[in-house]
């Protein structure tokens, strides 16, 4: 064999095994992202009709899911308007439930926060994953909630030149006719994906979050 056979014999050995190497490299990778793209696609592009079976949710789905923009609100604290402001970034990270309150928290409305307040607590250790927001119109109504809800963060729906998180909520309550007790889901990027009737069982509620927190790995 000359010694132009050799060199070309050794490229060819050389160059079979960076592509072996390639594509074990390849394969290593689709291990670990194969699964959380499949995941991604299911969640946010097939929806809730392509779900397998026995993972059904309680709550009803928003499809698509609406994407909040950017705003900023100030909070309540204690009946008085805090200099603590929130935003889109406050939601973010957390899985986060928000009730819209349009007027003094009658039954219904007492009802909707104590559901989702019980099955937040209710999710034990995991309960830090989730916070609730109450948008509310002034400073009356928002000390009595605050003092019978201490865990629920109290928004004041006043906003600068942003569109304000009560408006981008409300404009998605009519779009898809929501009733005024529901409250409503927001996942740890900032989507609107999911509707909590006032009258679901705290016990369904619990399971549908349950789910979710089992699957999320960003909140």
């Amino acid at each position: 064999m000359t010694d132009k056979n050799k060199t070309a014999g050794s490229d060819h050995v050389v160059k079979n095994s960076l592509w072996r190497s390639r594509i074990k490299l390849i394969g290593i990778f689709s291990l670990f992202l194969g699964p959380l793209a499949v995941a991604f696609f299911w969640y946010y592009g097939l929806g809730a009709a392509w779900l397998p079976q026995g993972q059904s949710n309680h709550a009803a789905l928003i499809n698509p899911v609406v994407a909040l923009t950017p705003f900023e609100n100030s909070r309540f604290d204690h009946g008085r308007i805090s200099p603590e402001r929130i935003s889109l970034e406050s939601l973010k990270h957390k899985w986060t439930i928000v009730h819209l309150l349009s007027s003094d928290c009658q039954a219904q409305c007492q009802k909707s926060l104590y559901n989702t307040r019980q099955a937040r607590l209710a999710l034990g250790k995991d309960a830090n994953r989730v916070q609730r927001y109450v948008v509310v119109n002034d400073a009356v109504p928002a000390n009595a909630i605050q003092q019978r809800r201490a865990d629920a963060v109290l928004v004041n729906p006043s906003a600068s030149s942003s569109p304000g998180l009560q408006k981008q909520l409300q404009r998605i309550i009519e779009q898809h006719n929501i009733g005024n007790h529901d409250a409503l889901l927001v996942d740890p990027v900032g989507n609107v994906m999911m509707v909590i009737p006032v009258n679901l069982d705290p016990r369904l509620l619990l399971k549908d979050l349950k789910k979710l927190l089992k699957v999320s790995r960003i909140g």
